[in-house]
């Protein structure tokens, strides 16, 4: 159960940060907008990503999973950037 929580806040963050900061930098829009969106959506990202650990029956699927996207997104990000 601690796994799974501490799993989800800490690879949640980080996934919630990179998917944030790729829209940031795809959308065309003024940057006090992308800010105000950026709060929003990161906290409902990292919401869901913390009970999609709790959704599936094992912490190895979940993190290879999540950590898979994080690679991807990463990846974006440094393209990006």
């Amino acid at each position: 159960m601690w796994a799974r929580t501490l799993a989800g806040l800490f690879v949640g963050l980080l996934l919630s940060i990179s998917l944030t900061l790729n829209f940031s930098e795809l959308a065309p829009l003024p940057k006090d907008t992308l800010l105000l969106i950026g709060y929003i959506t990161g906290f409902l990202i990292w919401a869901g990503i913390i009970t999609f650990f709790y959704c599936i029956s094992t912490i190895k699927k979940t993190l290879l999973i999540s950590l898979s996207v994080l690679l991807l997104s990463a990846t974006t990000n440094w393209v990006l950037l």
